[in-house]
């Protein structure tokens, strides 16, 4: 078994997805797995995961209305 460390989403097609699509996976999984912990905690633990995957934070203009 190997010792390698993930640093990026394993589903299929996600080394293909835009940045933004990794963005939005990654909330969605930190929402499931730390939303019981509120959204400081939501917020910490989102950003170790931006880091570990290099996925970038959206530009401030990306904003839908």
């Amino acid at each position: 078994m190997t010792e390698k460390k993930q640093t990026e989403p394993v589903m299929d097609g996600a080394t293909e997805a835009t940045n933004d699509e990794k963005l939005s996976g990654l909330i969605e999984q930190v929402e499931q797995d730390h939303g019981h912990e509120g959204a400081g905690a939501m917020a910490d633990h989102l950003r170790d995961r931006m880091d570990e995957t290099k996925t970038e934070p959206e530009n401030a203009g990306d904003t839908e209305d």
